[in-house]
C-alpha cells in the first residue's frame, strides 16, 4: 500500500520531534496514542515511597534516569524539594533526550554518546565500572525492566528503584489502532510494551519498525517478518528507519 498512512502509537508528548520529522518530510500517518503517562504525583498511593527517596537524595551517589517522562517527572520534585542539590551526587540519563530534560533545570548531567540506551550507559560511562560502596537510585515508569539494576548491582553497587509514573494502556484507543492497523503502510513501536499491546500482527508482512535488536526479537516471535530496527529511539533514527521502510515498500 504505497500511499497507506504509517500508524504511530506512543504516548502523547507535548513537543515531539518524531512527528515534527514526519510532517516535515509530508509522510502521512496515523498518529493513536495508546498509552497515557500517569505522573506519580497523581497515583501516589501506588508508589507511597517517590517522595521519601527524592528526600533522601543526598544518600545517593548517582541519580540515573531511565527516560524523558522520569527526568520531566522526577526533575520537577526534585527542583521543589532541593532548592540547592546534594554536592556529590551525579545525574545520569539513559539517552540524548532524557539529558535534554536537564537543560530546562539547568542541572549537570552525562549520559552515553555511542548507544542511546541502557547497554550504552553500562558500557560507556566509567563511574558505573565499578559501584563498591556505591549507592545508586534509578528513576523510571512503574514496572520496568530489570536489567539496569540487576548489572549495576553485579558491579557491587546498592541499587534503590525510584518509581515516578505508570504506563496505562488506554483500551478505547487500542482498539481504534488495532482496527486501523490493517489499513497501514507501516507500524512504529517506541517499546516492547507497546508492541505487546499491539498483539500479534493480522499481517505478518506489515512492515515495522522498532527502536532496538531486543524488541526486533520479540516481534519476530510474536510473527512479524518484516522489521525494521532504527540505530537508536532517537527522533532522528527513528524517522530514518520509517523512511527506509517505506522507500523498501515502494520498490
Amino acid at each position: 500500500m504505497p500511499n497507506s498512512p504509517i500508524l504511530i502509537v506512543r504516548p502523547l508528548r507535548e513537543e515531539d520531534a518524531f512527528l515534527a520529522l514526519l510532517n516535515q518530510a509530508s509522510v502521512a500517518f496515523k498518529y493513536i496514542p495508546i498509552m497515557e503517562i500517569q505522573p506519580v504525583t497523581e497515583v501516589s498511593t501506588d508508589y507511597p515511597d517517590a517522595l521519601e527517596t527524592i528526600d533522601r537524595l543526598a544518600q545517593f551517589d548517582q541519580a540515573i534516569f531511565i527516560s524523558a517522562n522520569a527526568a520531566e517527572v522526577g526533575l520537577s520534585m526534585i527542583s521543589a524539594r532541593w532548592p540547592t542539590l546534594p554536592e556529590n551526587i551525579e545525574f545520569l540519563a539513559v539517552g540524548q533526550q532524557t539529558a535534554e530534560v536537564f537543560n530546562s533545570f539547568d542541572y549537570p548531567v552525562q549520559c552515553p554518546e555511542g548507544k542511546p540506551n541502557t547497554e550504552g550507559l553500562l558500557e560507556e560511562l566509567p563511574q558505573l565500572q565499578n559501584l563498591a560502596s556505591k549507592s545508586v537510585v534509578i528513576f523510571r515508569g512503574g514496572q520496568g525492566r530489570q536489567t539496569l539494576g540487576e548489572e549495576l548491582e553485579r558491579r557491587g553497587g546498592t541499587v534503590k528503584y525510584c518509581e515516578l509514573y505508570r504506563r496505562d494502556i488506554q483500551q478505547q484507543r487500542l482498539a481504534e489502532a488495532k482496527s486501523f492497523v490493517a489499513n497501514a503502510g507501516c507500524l512504529v513501536v517506541h517499546s516492547g510494551e507497546l508492541l505487546q499491546a499491539m498483539g500479534n500482527p493480522v499481517d505478518k508482512h506489515i512492515p515495522l519498525v522498532v527502536p532496538s535488536d531486543r524488541i526486533a526479537k520479540s516481534a519476530h516471535k510474536m510473527g512479524y517478518q518484516t522489521i525494521h530496527v532504527a540505530k537508536n529511539a532517537l527522533p532522528t533514527s527513528m524517522f530514518e528507519a520509517v523512511m527506509q521502510a517505506v522507500s523498501t515498500e515502494h520498490k
